[in-house]
């Protein structure tokens, strides 16, 4: 195949890939645990009464309500370092419509992902230094060019923190603290002008989305969860490579 016809193959791959995800992307991201502490920038280290330090900084108990959770969002770090598994589900009028399922690993600012599509097609895409990366299984093209400031959470079928930080607090209709995956998590749920509601769940130990959906006129449309989270990252050999050999990372 000749250079030309490998560069609209790559072209192809990406418009596919890329309008896929911008269609499911009516959404915005939420998730974090009963009462959070957030560290106080005033408060002193404490003593206990023999002049030991407690090595507990003092803290600010957060009451997360729909004025507040936007603020909490901000403060949340994510897991820099950490793999785990993803998976999302796309439905049309209440019938299942597609499935999409990975594995994800994030090591000091880069992300991998492979992900299976319910066409049986894997998708590989790295993301670091500013750069996208993104193949197919079928084949060594690889499409590269600059990465967004969501192009790693876009590359997850997720939503991104951005999406929530940008909402219209009239927009959101509720704000609280739930267990959910097993996890402590900031509820977060939002009436977009579209007419969907969306609901997002974080965690707050690791600042990471659990789980997200997405409803329209009672029906959910897309439904995302992630699972089996090890942090810091137990391998990174053979993960952030190119189909050619190239190590990125």
């Amino acid at each position: 195949m000749g250079d030309k016809k490998r560069t609209v193959l790559a072209a192809v791959i990406i418009a596919v890939v890329l309008a896929a995800v911008l269609y499911s992307f009516f959404l915005n991201l939420f998730a974090p645990t009963p009462e959070l502490v957030l560290a106080d920038p005033d408060a002193a280290r404490s003593e206990e009464p023999g002049g030991e330090q407690s090595g507990q900084a003092g803290g600010v108990p957060v009451e997360v309500t729909p004025q507040t959770v936007q603020a909490l969002v901000a403060y949340l770090n994510r897991y820099e370092s950490y793999r785990r598994t993803v998976t999302a589900e796309y439905f049309f009028r209440g019938q299942p419509a597609g499935t999409v399922t990975g594995q994800v690993w994030a090591d000091d600012g880069w992300l991998r992902t492979s992900l299976t599509l319910s066409t049986g097609v894997v998708e590989h895409a790295v993301v670091g230094d500013g750069t996208l990366w993104l193949w197919q299984d079928q084949g060594q093209a690889v499409y590269s060019g600059p990465a967004g400031d969501r192009a790693a959470d876009l590359s997850q079928r997720l939503p991104t923190y951005e999406d929530v930080l940008l909402l219209d607090q009239g927009d959101i209709t509720a704000a609280g603290y739930e267990e959910r995956e097993d996890q402590p998590c900031v509820y977060v749920e939002a009436r977009t002008e579209l007419g969907y509601t969306e609901r997002y769940w974080i965690s707050v130990d690791s600042g990471l989305l659990v789980a997200a959906e997405t409803e329209k006129d009672g029906q959910v449309v897309y439904a995302m969860a992630a699972r089996d989270v090890v942090s810091p990252l137990d391998e990174t050999q053979g993960i952030f490579v190119l189909p050619d050999g190239t190590v990125l990372h």
